[in-house]
């Protein structure tokens, strides 16, 4: 195995901590399939859903941090999908929905078993970014030269990965572009759009294939 893909490895094993709903994958999935739907959902709605006793669900989502809730409790927000306006439109069946960063739109598809037409902007350049993103892969992209930004995982903390990570993972659309956001972020790193993905297929396998927390 390479020096590069070694590396690679080693940042999804790190990322993959970042997901705790991997502890009892069936629930988080059944929580971004409603999610995806395009409205908040309620514990009640979720348990309905898993055929699950509404306290258990209720304690489950409780112990995990970075589920967004509206003033009626309701989740609106988990894992990267939300329903609440971001910098990253991802529409899906349709349906208008948001990520918490540009990675998310690389990994989602395929938690969610559907493709996403993706719409975001780099922030250095300003130029428009497009993405069809189906569960197998990347379909298409403009630019094709398309990169990720991922900030120092030091500086991550999975009891508020979005305002600590997430906020620093951009679609960057040009090299200059990359270069820039690399010398004004010691200890990030950029990974083209293909690797990115598979950053991303790795630390989500566990929330992919994994089975129900132990009752």
């Amino acid at each position: 195995m390479t020096a590069q893909a070694l590396s690679l490895r080693a940042l999804a094993d790190d990322l993959a901590g970042t997901f705790p709903g991997a502890d009892d994958a069936p629930l988080a999935r059944a929580l971004l399939a409603l999610l995806a739907r395009g409205e908040p959902v309620t514990h009640e709605q979720l348990a309905a859903e898993t055929n699950r006793p509404a306290a258990e669900v209720k304690a489950a989502l409780a112990s995990w941090p970075n589920v967004h809730r509206d003033g009626r409790d309701a989740v609106i927000a988990f894992s990267g999908l939300s329903l609440r306006p971001t910098k990253h439109r991802f529409d899906v069946g349709g349906r208008e929905l948001f990520t918490w960063c540009a990675w998310d739109t690389l990994f989602l598809p395929a938690l969610l078993e559907q493709p996403a037409d993706v719409r975001s902007t780099c922030p250095l350049t300003r130029m428009p970014v497009r993405l069809r993103v189906d569960p197998a892969g990347i379909a298409d992209a403009e630019p094709a030269d398309l990169r990720v930004s991922f900030p120092a995982l030091a500086s991550a903390s999975t009891a508020d990965i979005v305002e600590s990570f997430c906020c620093h993972v951009h679609f960057l659309a040009a090299p200059d572009a990359a270069q820039r956001w690399l010398g004004e972020h010691p200890g990030g790193r950029v990974l083209d759009r293909h690797d990115a993905h598979e950053i991303g297929r790795r630390a989500t396998a566990r929330l992919r294939t994994g089975a129900a927390a132990a009752g």
